[in-house]
């Protein structure tokens, strides 16, 4: 079962068809909710995914939810078929989905070319420290505010690159590493990356204990 939802995006986004939520890890092959103003949805699993581990099949299913919720808003179809673990959107809506241990989110837009969100729960310090060289460069890491945990931003960085990714999905042929896109700028709302010659902003948003990047391409 999915809870909580929200339409509340984080950020000033115009165009932007916004659902997140949260949910349990359960051996189900269906998910429903009622808790959306517009109504109950219910997903069945794809019997590609019947086999899967519940943790699988839960995030599958509530990123689903969230997904037709936010199409139903910009008065799409709820349906988004797949491309291997890919999402595939109706003509003209971009968007996408993510989750992180019992949080799911999707947005949409029928104005922008490309959509990537990304959620994360904050790493432990030991993680940070673990996967700090795969994740940034040295030149990277001097962008850490004072007044910034190290490890909540590491986490909203790799957030940001994983948003980064799934925009630039479509014109991509390899998925790059995480330092093929370079952080070079960082304000309290906003992170500037850098990838393959073009300079990508990232909306995030961040507290003690999770964050949310959102890039959303013109």
């Amino acid at each position: 079962m999915i809870t909580e939802i929200t339409s509340q995006c984080p950020f000033d986004i115009p165009g932007l068809f916004w659902r997140e939520g949260r949910f349990s890890i359960s051996d189900a092959t269906t998910m429903s909710t009622s808790a959306d103003p517009l109504g109950r949805l219910e997903i069945v699993l794809p019997e590609a995914l019947m086999n899967a581990v519940p943790k699988r099949r839960s995030e599958f299913l509530a990123g689903r939810i969230c997904a037709g919720l936010a199409l139903r808003a910009a008065g799409q179809s709820v349906h988004v078929a797949r491309n291997g673990r890919a999402p595939v959107w109706p003509p003209g809506v971009a968007g996408s989905i993510s989750h992180s241990d019992g949080w799911a989110i999707a947005a949409v837009s029928l104005t922008h070319s490309a959509i990537g969100v990304d959620c994360e729960t904050i790493m432990t310090d030991a993680l940070a420290h673990k996967l700090h060289n795969e994740i940034i460069s040295d030149a990277e890491a001097l962008f850490c505010p004072d007044t910034m945990p190290f490890a909540s931003f590491l986490t909203s960085v790799f957030s940001a690159k994983e948003a980064v990714y799934k925009a630039l999905y479509g014109q991509l042929d390899i998925m790059p590493a995480f330092l093929a896109a370079e952080l070079v700028g960082l304000t309290a709302h906003a992170l500037s990356l850098e990838m393959q010659g073009k300079n990508v902003q990232v909306h995030y948003h961040s507290n003690q204990t999770e964050c949310v990047t959102v890039v959303a391409l013109p």
